[in-house]
């Protein structure tokens, strides 16, 4: 009977440990699909302080500055363009019959995107508030 006990006590501990050390790459991939969302504030490269993109569910808002302070989406153009993923590509509707399809590649985080059209062209954004000089991927 001691003998029982003592195989009883290993297994559960063998049991308690294996559940204790689980864990699944679904949080990691659920992680990394919230951090990797076009969905924001963004600067664009080169217009830091003059232009600003914010992406919502379906619009993409354009605004201006002149001193470096952007305002919320009232303050944005008029006109926002509408925007999908469509597989990997990113399109935005530029109206008129303009498309711009560009394939997004997040880095740092998700706080740098780099958008890069079938020529090789490349705009690269980062999230508002987000030190660009601080991403070294």
């Amino acid at each position: 009977m001691k003998y029982t006990n003592q195989i009883f006590k290993v297994i559960i501990l063998i049991t308690i440990l294996s559940f204790s050390s689980c864990s699944t790459s679904d949080d990691n991939v659920l992680e990394q699909e919230v951090e990797n969302t076009i969905i924001g504030r963004w600067h664009i490269v080169g217009f830091e302080q003059t232009t600003m993109y914010v992406f919502t569910e379906n619009l993409r808002y354009t605004i201006y500055s002149t001193d470096g302070n952007f305002g919320g989406i009232e303050t944005a153009i008029p006109n926002p363009n509408e925007w999908v993923f469509e597989g990997d590509e990113l399109v935005i509707d530029l109206n008129f019959g303009n498309f711009s399809r560009t394939i997004p590649n997040f880095r740092c985080e998700g706080n740098v995107v780099d958008l890069v059209d079938a020529n090789g062209g490349t705009t690269t954004l980062f999230r508002e508030n987000y030190d660009i000089n601080s991403c070294t991927e």
